[in-house]
């Protein structure tokens, strides 16, 4: 309870609340370098695959185009028709494949300069099928079938087209090993953000319990130093018993549980006598020693449902909540004075003697207040006093 005071909840809010400020501020800064790191990532996954896949169509459609090519020959060689030559039937016109733009489009990888040299001869060999070509067009549209096509093509069918089909499958299998590695790093680095972003959140939700927990030690630390400060301020600090406050908030309660009964509420002042003599004599300790005793001497003449409360200095005061008539807070007051007559033991086995004055008035039958009381029990404690203390006195009474 003290250790939770002295700490002070508040500055241990405060603490808290940086403390946490600071936490999900890494945490956000982590997460969000994580999102802009993975996300370059995946783009640059992302154009790396659809580049390798453009290249890989590139390849299958000038393998097409170099397919068309030489069927159309073959076909020309059978027929020796000049129509199997017509270049609408072998590739758009203007969208014919070239070897450069193949070089030039794998070029703009980085990563695939062998793959470039792989295809290096191409354009030579694209160049020189396509000017056979080219020439077997004239022929047989100049001369009809008078030469046989099989001389005239046999470097264009064995050759140049076995060299370029090799070249081109074997830069669609370095293409495909390229796509598949390409592919499982793209997946790998989605597996990675899920992992990290899954980290994360494990650090996230262990942050929250860590704070939960110290916002929880907190706020019962709060919660006892609030009661600590409530019973301080509603209680003697010296002897426990309750103060003036205490009777203040609860008059209403005292007033209404005496109505509820059916009886009388009693309220009794105590003065001790000679208590300056026990200051003056054996210091203020000795005096503090004397108001603990008295107090828990007067606790035990006491019911539960009677309170007892300390004003200050030597005074007391005693509210009985259920009495039949005044003769039952007579009998309580002369066993109070009886009991404070009583001498007390100091330390250093010294003994101090002090007496009791008390004052009684009755209450609520005519509606009074319960400091209405105390103004009459406290002029009933000042005629105990004059007629020699160690006594008491009751309210209304003809010497009062």
């Amino acid at each position: 309870m003290q250790t939770g005071i002295g700490e002070s909840v508040f500055a241990g809010f405060r603490k808290v609340l940086r403390k946490s400020a600071l936490i999900f501020a890494l945490i956000i800064m982590v997460l969000i370098s994580m999102i802009l790191y993975q996300y370059q990532r995946s783009e640059e996954a992302v154009r790396s695959v659809a580049h390798t896949r453009q290249v890989i169509a590139y390849i299958d459609t000038l393998r097409t185009y170099l397919l068309n090519l030489d069927t159309a020959v073959r076909q020309y060689a059978e027929s020796h028709d000049p129509a199997d030559l017509d270049p609408g039937l072998i590739c758009r016109p203007s969208h014919c494949p070239s070897a450069e733009r193949l070089i030039a489009l794998i070029g703009a990888d980085g990563a695939n300069g062998a793959q470039a040299a792989r295809l290096a001869p191409l354009p030579a060999l694209q160049s020189a099928l396509e000017a056979g070509f080219g020439a077997l067009q004239q022929r047989a549209e100049t001369d009809g079938d008078i030469t046989p096509p099989e001389r005239e093509l046999a470097g264009f069918d064995k050759s140049a087209i076995e060299d370029i089909h090799r070249i081109l499958i074997e830069a669609g299998r370095e293409e495909l090993h390229q796509l598949e590695t390409r592919e499982m790093t793209r997946i790998r680095d989605q597996n990675l953000s899920a992992a990290l972003l899954g980290m994360a959140g494990l650090w996230t939700g262990l942050a929250l319990l860590g704070l939960y927990r110290e916002t929880g030690r907190l706020i019962r630390a709060g919660i006892d130093a609030e009661q600590t400060i409530r019973k301080l301020s509603l209680h003697d600090p010296l002897t426990g018993l309750a103060n003036r406050r205490f009777l203040n908030e609860n008059e209403k309660h005292l007033i209404a549980g005496a109505k509820r009964s059916g009886k009388q509420m009693a309220v009794l002042t105590i003065d001790l006598d000679d208590f300056k003599a026990v200051n003056d004599l054996y210091g203020h300790a000795a005096g503090d020693a004397v108001l603990v005793a008295s107090a828990e001497r007067m606790k035990q003449l006491l019911r539960e449902s009677d309170v007892i409360a300390r004003l200050g200095g030597d005074e007391f005061i005693i509210v009985l909540g259920q009495v039949d008539n005044a003769e039952a807070a007579r009998e309580v007051a002369g066993r109070v004075v009886e009991s404070l007559s009583q001498p007390v033991l100091l330390g250093g086995g010294e003994t101090a003697r002090v007496g009791a004055s008390v004052g009684i008035a009755m209450c609520c039958a005519d509606g009074g207040t319960l400091e209405e009381m105390l103004k009459k029990a406290d002029a009933a404690l000042y005629a105990a006093k004059r007629n020699g203390k160690r006594t008491y006195r009751e309210a209304g009474t003809p010497d009062v």
